[in-house]
C-alpha cells in the first residue's frame, strides 16, 4: 500500500527526525507504532532513499528525495 500524502508528510518529519538523532526512537506514519525501522539507502549527490519498515502494521515503503546536480566549479 502506499503512503498517503498524510503519512507521506509524516514518514518526511520523521526522517528529518532521524538525521538529527540517529539513536531516536521513531513513530510509524501510518500507525504510530514505536520502534519503526528506518534505513538511509541514498546515492548522494544524486538523491536520497529511506525504507522505512514497522513490525505494527507491516509498513515496507521506501522513499525517494531527488536532489538536484552537484555543482562543478564556483562563483568568481
Amino acid at each position: 500500500m502506499v503512503l498517503t500524502a498524510p503519512e507521506l508528510a509524516q514518514a518526511l518529519a520523521v526522517i528529518a527526525r532521524w538525521r538529527g538523532d540517529v539513536e531516536a526512537a521513531l513513530d510509524c506514519p501510518r500507525c504510530g507504532h514505536k520502534g519503526l525501522a528506518l534505513a538511509d539507502r541514498s546515492a548522494r549527490p544524486y538523491a536520497e532513499w529511506y525504507h522505512l519498515a514497522c513490525t505494527g502494521c507491516g509498513l515496507d515503503e521506501t522513499i525517494h528525495i531527488p536532489l538536484g546536480p552537484p555543482v562543478v566549479g564556483g562563483l568568481d
